[in-house]
């Protein structure tokens, strides 16, 4: 976020990845137009001459305005924003975003028009068809979990064969022109197409015969190396696979285009790992608010299942934000020694009276101490603690009454999961360091951790 973009490959990539989508390359829009929004910001900031501490909430307003303008949809741009590029709310944050997403959508109304991303009739469900919710989410985890593998996989292939990966793009984009010509309708964005799902232009085996094509179509591209979006890709693969999967359940009186609809938000979860923005994505493109259950449901299963799938998923996102690889963090911690970073600060006890934790606090560097009954960590008292400590009605105050009860921990047979979970949500800089049996050893530094972290990125760097 405090880096500085390369116009010439920033403009170079929005470019080709244009020239791609405008020839059938099945791969979403919403790359290279969030590529536009992050220049455009970044020219702005130039111009203004604003201070770059104000970049993240510039860049974060700009690729936001842009999703919202291009799918009509404000409230999504939004979340987007929030969600992958600030990784938080306050009023600081969101007031520039509602304006910026706000401007953009009236503008792209007033020139393109007030259209949905696609057409989607009203549509309604009973509770039979919450039944077979589940169904589906699973069967889009199986096709999630295929994709992001697949993208995995080239990721390798391009690193170990990078001197002659030039060759190979040249099949895959041979292959993928192959998928085009055999079937038409997994090209470009294919939002057109996804219009035909709900206006039953499809049998169910075709719906399937076209999902399979840009699926295998999206991997090639993306697996190759291209610059694109896999936003519209998952809402094409989810729309055309629950099409197919909920005309196996027409003896059951199930209106597949209900399915086509979950479907779309349930891969976009499944392949972004968000369900509650999946969720209001694909409610705001349709207007079909009214299958905000199902939709809700079918996203929550499948992101959940991929975040086990892949531990610590949501919390790398997190990371990212921050400006720490979680490459080198993997690769950091499989030779770390965590004892190096732990700090002999002396606990307090359960019955240690309010006054000597404040000469304590006064005393030592920290803003937190552990709590301890017996040698095991029962809790944490922080500077917060001591500041309500006017709401209780005693004169009489021990570290029981004040402190958090069952903190968060890191023990020494630790996963990288937890190491995940202690550096994205927490903001403090000390974390209790445990035994298996949760007896106290020390406080863990953070802080320091992630300044050994940030130096060893260098030698992990593939040069």
């Amino acid at each position: 976020m405090t880096g500085k973009f390369s116009f010439f490959k920033g403009y170079l990539v929005l470019i080709l990845s244009s020239v791609s989508i405008g020839f059938g390359v099945p791969i979403g829009r919403e790359g290279p137009i969030a590529k536009l929004g992050g220049l455009l910001s970044e020219v702005f900031l130039l111009i203004s001459k604003t201070q770059r501490i104000n970049l993240p909430i510039y860049l974060s307003a700009g690729v936001s305005a842009a999703i919202a303008a291009t799918f009509n949809a404000p409230i999504a741009g939004i979340i987007f924003g929030m969600d992958i590029i600030i990784g938080k709310i306050n009023s600081y944050i969101i007031i520039p975003l509602i304006v910026s997403c706000a401007t953009a959508t009236l503008i792209s109304r007033d020139l393109i028009g007030d259209f949905t991303a696609f057409y989607v009739p009203h549509l309604t469900y009973d509770n039979k068809y919450l039944l077979y919710v589940p169904i589906e989410a699973l069967f889009f985890s199986l096709i999630s979990i295929i994709l992001i593998f697949s993208f995995k996989k080239f990721r390798f292939l391009r690193v170990k064969y990078r001197y002659k990966w030039h060759y190979v793009v040249v099949v895959l984009g041979f292959l993928v022109g192959l998928i085009i010509l055999l079937s038409p309708n997994s090209k470009g964005v294919g939002y057109e197409f996804i219009t035909g799902i709900f206006e039953n232009h499809y049998s169910t085996a075709d719906a399937f015969s076209v999902m399979l094509a840009k699926l295998l179509g999206i991997i090639l591209s993306i697996g190759s190396g291209i610059f694109g979006g896999l936003m519209s890709p998952s809402i094409f693969i989810g729309a055309f696979g629950g099409y197919w999967l909920g005309g196996e359940f027409l003896q059951h009186g199930i209106d597949p285009r209900v399915f086509a609809l979950v479907g779309s938000a349930a891969m976009l979860s499944g392949v972004s790992k968000a369900p509650l923005r999946s969720s209001i994505i694909l409610t705001e493109l349709t207007h079909s608010y009214q299958l905000l259950l199902p939709i809700l449901v079918a996203s929550s299963i499948t992101g959940y299942i991929l975040s086990k799938l892949e531990p610590g998923s949501y919390f790398k996102r997190s990371l990212i934000q921050k400006g720490i690889d979680n490459e080198v963090i993997d690769r950091y911690l499989e030779n770390c020694n965590l004892s190096k970073f732990i700090e002999n600060i002396q606990a307090l006890k359960i019955d240690t009276p309010l006054k000597n934790i404040i000469k304590k606090f006064k005393n030592t560097h920290v803003s937190y101490l552990p709590v301890v009954e017996d040698g095991i960590l029962v809790g944490i008292v922080s500077l917060r603690d001591i500041r309500k400590r006017h709401f209780f009605h005693r004169k009489k105050l021990f570290a029981k009454d004040i402190m958090s009860a069952k903190p968060f921990f890191i023990t020494q047979e630790h996963t990288k999961e937890d190491i995940f979970k202690g550096l994205s949500i927490l903001n403090i800089g000390y974390v209790p360091y445990v035994t298996k049996e949760k007896r106290y050893i020390g406080m863990l530094n953070l802080n320091k951790l992630i300044k050994d972290m940030t130096f060893a990125q260098g030698v992990y760097k593939i040069r």
